[in-house]
């Protein structure tokens, strides 16, 4: 039996957000390790707050977005709370429920600045690298790189060979005797040279010069009356 297409709206909703992300996706263990670090920092966000006024955007959700800006690649804010509002990996990473509305991006934008404008981003990072999940990923070991390991991308066309002269030396009262070999120079020396240019025929500065000047139609027109003269020229 064939279903049907007909879209019809329902009075509830029984969407759950945790259902729908799947147990393998890479957000989960980074979903899980912020909500550790944030939780251990309940005291130092209620010593931010006034204990009196209108609610603000809860710190937590703040920071849930800007891991999400962060690690989803997001140019501004107004792209994060556009997607937001229809993905719902977003709003399961964020805390937000199928029903919530996102928050204007410019009350978005000033909340979170003033939180990250105080030392609780320094509390927040250092929370997270002493996490027992995340402190087994890092070392202390230093490592370099050898410049001498990266290719060239010489032409080997444009190496000559040196001739192999002997330079004239002055040897003065104290200098070595001179046995005759050179110590700056060896058969296997070689140099880059660019290669020569070849200079412009009277086809070629005419197609440049009124290919430029006049325009294609121009450019053609120059290289029909050349044919032409060349034509008289040889008659």
């Amino acid at each position: 039996m064939r279903g049907s297409d007909k879209a019809t709206g329902s009075l509830f909703s029984y969407v759950n957000l945790e259902e729908r992300i799947p147990a393998r996706h890479p957000l989960r263990k980074i979903r899980s390790v912020v909500n550790d670090a944030l939780r251990s920092l309940d005291a130092d966000f209620d010593r931010l707050y006034a204990g009196e006024g209108r609610p603000s955007i809860a710190p937590e959700r703040l920071i849930g977005a800007s891991l999400l800006q962060i690690l989803c690649s997001i140019r501004s804010e107004r792209q994060l709370m556009e997607q937001m509002d229809y993905n719902l990996l977003f709003r399961w990473f964020v805390g937000l429920g199928i029903d919530d509305a996102v928050w204007v991006p410019t009350v978005f934008t000033k909340n979170r600045d003033r939180l990250l404008t105080t030392d609780i981003s320094r509390k927040i990072m250092a929370a997270i690298l002493a996490h027992r999940e995340v402190v087994q990923l890092l070392s202390d070991d230093h490592f370099s790189v050898d410049g001498t390991l990266v290719k060239a991308w010489a032409s080997m066309k444009s190496f000559q060979p040196k001739d192999n002269e002997v330079p004239d030396r002055d040897d003065g009262p104290g200098d070595p005797p001179d046995d005759g070999a050179s110590p700056i120079s060896s058969p296997d020396q070689s140099t880059t040279e660019p290669a020569p240019m070849t200079r412009p025929t009277r086809r070629s500065r005419n197609a440049e010069v009124f290919g430029h000047s006049l325009g294609p139609m121009a450019f053609v027109s120059s290289l029909r009356g050349e044919r032409r003269s060349n034509a008289t020229t040889l008659r």
